[in-house]
């Protein structure tokens, strides 16, 4: 059997379900759509997160109620074939009430909608902002008086909903770390690619699994058959979203250990920085996937800010993609922390100029103190002193909620998987003729184009071009994100795209 197992086991899962989220049913999809049409319509943040001498509160109450209308009519109009969920009648009945009468439903639907992204951390991303903004709001006090009804709800997590069910037992079988860990196409101890029968092998062994966990719990809980299902691929889908997101960080780390020694510097391929500026700090690559104001500009550096010989850039850029695998295998708890920090009834925000427009800026004390423990970890676990500083901004105004912290972290795959997948597929590609012909003229060798890319990325990826000089913790992942900026004007660039490359962002994100 092949399925990957690592780090896979009862124990481990079980810590797991607690924050991972449970898929949507069709019912929830059908409530998802209504409630992403009602924000791309809505202008809800352009209208309240402005400076104006009217009544802030009046603002966001109207705002509120407008969006809870739009949403309950588009429910009406937009589920007129839901018949096998029920919702006809139901969306029927509460477009002719109250969105004070409908209280549940829209509990309902908004939870839907912020599980969904942490589900799919890729999709509402014109959206998600304004949904957390207006539910931030709806918490404070003073707005939760007026509206009369509350829109908060506790997120569906595979674990509570498993217990409510009768069925928290299935976290503990032993036949469920066969059921969702994922099939691997090499052998994990010689590295070895697996034919394609020991492939079908292993996914007939995941699929017999999974059908015999629905067939017991389903006959002996309150889950049915569809639910059973559904949760054992909630949890699936998450250990494969963790692998896909570790995988690029580890594959970077690989390729920094293979291609550079830190005691031996390479004259042409050294990591040597010489500081010479200082750039603007912040989020540099903007907020506009959120659907709100306040992003852009900032964050960009003429050139390095960083002093550090080959050695110490070495380990500074090893000790930094060592806590980017740690924070992505702990991203599903994090979206969960960003969650309660942002929606939280005892930490109000204050809207700031940050230099970057008007932003909501709020403490993050829970977010904080997971970072704080898993930069310990990190830092016990290198071995050596650390490189640069340890600050890590939450509620500042270089990050200045838990909205803009969770946005960066979930950009490290999308940052590093075109890099690897050069690198990676640069043997296939260059076996056109005419393109072996265009890296000979220009690199000499594939050897050396790669060298050449991962020595740039390693060296100005991480130049400083963040706040603080580029070493806190923020900084580093702003450094490497305007040099994703930077790459059109780089000498390799042309072969990035003989490879196959298209960007860092994707150009298909909006929906």
């Amino acid at each position: 059997m092949k399925a990957s197992k690592e780090g896979v086991s009862s124990k481990s899962i079980k810590d797991f379900c607690s924050t991972v989220p449970v898929r949507l049913s069709d019912r929830e999809r059908i409530l998802l759509n209504v409630l992403h049409n009602a924000l791309e319509v809505s202008e809800y943040t352009d209208n309240v997160d402005i400076v104006s001498r009217r009544n802030k509160a009046n603002r966001i109450l109207q705002g509120i109620l407008e969006v809870c209308a739009i949403t309950l009519g588009l429910g009406l109009c937009g589920t007129g074939d839901s018949n096998r969920v029920g919702l006809n009648v139901e969306m029927n009945k509460a477009a002719k009430e109250e969105p004070s009468d409908n209280e549940a439903l829209l509990q309902e639907i908004f939870e839907v909608g912020r599980r969904n992204k942490i589900l799919n951390p890729s999709k509402m991303r014109s959206t998600y902002g304004k949904l957390m903004y207006l539910m931030q709001d709806a918490q404070a006090s003073s707005v939760a008086r007026g509206l009369g009804f509350s829109l908060y709800k506790d997120l569906v997590m595979v674990q509570p909903y498993l217990q409510d069910h009768g069925a928290g037992e299935l976290l503990d079988d032993g036949l469920l770390p066969l059921a969702v860990c994922p099939v691997t196409t090499v052998d994990e101890k010689t590295g070895e690619k697996l034919s394609r029968e020991e492939i079908n092998t292993a996914v007939q062994q995941k699929r017999d699994a999974i059908d015999e966990l629905v067939d017991k719990y389903a006959s002996t809980t309150e889950l049915s058959e569809e639910n059973a299902r559904r949760v054992i691929d909630s949890i699936a889908d998450a250990y494969t979203v963790v692998a896909s997101n570790v995988r690029p960080v580890v594959r970077m780390l690989e390729l920094l250990e293979d291609n550079f020694v830190p005691n031996e510097n390479e004259e042409k391929f050294s990591l040597q920085l010489s500081g010479k500026s200082r750039g603007g700090g912040g989020y540099g690559y903007g907020m506009g996937r959120f659907g709100f104001g306040g992003g852009g500009g900032g964050g960009s550096s003429s050139g390095a800010t960083l002093t550090h010989d080959h050695t110490t850039q070495y380990w500074f850029v090893w000790q930094t993609l060592k806590l980017w695998e740690h924070i992505q295998k702990n991203m599903h708890s994090l979206w969960v922390a960003a969650d309660d920090d942002l929606l939280s009834t005892s930490c109000s925000y204050s809207l700031w100029n940050t230099g970057q427009g008007l932003n909501r800026v709020q403490n993050c004390p829970k977010v904080a103190r997971m970072m704080h423990n898993y930069l310990s970890y990190v830092q016990s676990a290198a071995g050596r002193p650390w490189v640069g500083l340890s600050v890590v901004h939450l509620g500042d105004r270089d990050v200045p909620n838990a909205l803009v912290f969770i946005d960066k972290y979930t950009q490290v795959p999308r940052i590093l998987q075109p890099i690897v997948d050069f690198i990676d597929g640069m043997q296939e590609f260059c076996s056109n003729p005419k393109i072996q012909v265009y890296v000979a003229d220009n690199f000499t060798s594939q050897e050396k184009l790669r060298k050449k890319v991962l020595a740039d990325y390693f060296k100005h990826g991480f130049d400083g071009s963040g706040d603080d000089g580029g070493s806190c913790i923020d900084g580093r992942l702003t450094s490497s994100w305007n040099w994703t900026s930077r790459i059109a004007k780089k000498s390799y660039h042309h072969a990035f795209l003989m490879s196959g490359f298209q960007g860092f962002d994707g150009d298909d994100w909006k929906e």
